[in-house]
């Protein structure tokens, strides 16, 4: 049991070296295939791991700089959606002064147009009024030209 080295021992190289160093003569190789690719199978796996750490490290640094365009682009937006939402409130303003604007306009030619149609009513009724005494009038001239009296001092006028 000899062979058989627990991480503790594998912690500490010196160690390890010197138990292999104890075991294993200089210049003479592992007793059995069986320790040759146990040696290779830990080798491999510590240059896995230090391979796994290494790609674990480069991720690390894509996602933080993706984290950063992600952040960059939020901020992006932001910005636009502030710019658009200033320009929404200027045109609103804007607008909402005009609409009030033209709904007084509106007021004001409502009332005048019902001031003109009470005086184009008024107008009616005048002109009516003046007809209705042109023809009492022209019925009297009617009259008058058929009166003899009439006829005689023109003829003594004239």
């Amino acid at each position: 049991m000899s062979n058989v080295h627990t991480l503790k021992n594998i912690e500490n190289k010196g160690a390890v070296e010197g138990l292999l160093g104890k075991q294993i003569p200089p210049g003479r190789q592992l007793g059995s295939i069986r320790e040759s690719e146990l040696e290779k199978a830990l080798r491999g796996s510590i240059k896995t791991a230090s391979d796994i750490a290494n790609d674990y490290k480069d991720l690390q640094d894509i996602y933080l700089e993706r984290v950063k365009d992600f952040n960059r682009i939020c901020s992006g937006f932001n910005n636009k959606f502030s710019q658009l939402n200033t320009a929404n409130t200027e045109l609103k303003a804007k607008y909402s002064a005009e609409i009030k604007s033209l709904k007084s306009s509106i007021k004001t030619l409502k009332r005048e147009l019902t001031l003109a149609q009470k005086a184009s009513s008024a107008d009616k009724v005048k002109i009516l009024s003046l007809e209705s005494k042109v023809v009492e009038l022209e019925g009297k001239l009617k009259d008058l030209k058929l009166d003899p009296a009439f006829h005689d001092l023109n003829a003594v006028g004239g």
